[in-house]
């Protein structure tokens, strides 16, 4: 098995690994392309240093399959977080009508409602977010930065779950 640079492989590969995490993401998790980029890597890093590279392929559809896998698998674990979400916002939604029958109501009516409540700096961001757009396409439609609009939907999630469960402050702007 040959020995390899991990600084000439990170050079050689970079190009592939971003190609292949930013096809294989789902646009909307795009946000995360950095942390599966450096996960890819670290992977890839740890695996050479044990001997885990056998050679029978190129190191380039090595890093490739591995790269795939990661993005996969951030795909698999951004899903899991919004059907928890989801399933939270339901239980609360129970909570905060006092009726334990969901089918009284209309979801789009019980999350406008919630979003009424929310700050306008943070409701037009979600918004945005909600209907599929990119980091990329909020911060030009906003005119703002992607880190603050990555910073405004921390906050958007911070004020919900200041303000939304419980109905305590609910007007009250952190």
């Amino acid at each position: 098995m040959p020995e390899f640079d991990f600084e000439t492989v990170v050079k050689e590969t970079k190009y592939l690994v971003l190609k292949t995490v930013g096809d294989t993401l789902i646009d909307r998790f795009d946000d995360a392309t950095e942390d599966v980029v450096q996960e890819v890597y670290f992977r890839a890093f740890k695996s050479l240093e044990k001997g885990g590279f056998d050679g029978r392929s190129k190191i380039s559809t090595w890093i490739y399959t591995i790269a795939r896998n990661e993005a996969l698998r951030m795909n698999e674990k951004r899903l899991r977080e919004e059907e928890k979400a989801k399933r939270y916002l339901v239980k609360n939604k129970i909570q905060l009508s006092g009726v334990r029958d969901e089918a009284s109501f209309e979801k789009e009516e019980w999350i406008e409602s919630m979003l009424c409540r929310i700050p306008e700096v943070y409701r037009q961001t979600l918004r945005l977010y909600l209907a599929g757009n990119t980091m990329e396409e909020i911060a030009k439609e906003l005119s703002v930065r992607e880190g603050t609009v990555k910073s405004r939907l921390f906050r958007t999630k911070e004020w919900i779950r200041k303000h939304i469960p419980g109905g305590k402050n609910e007007f009250q702007e952190s």
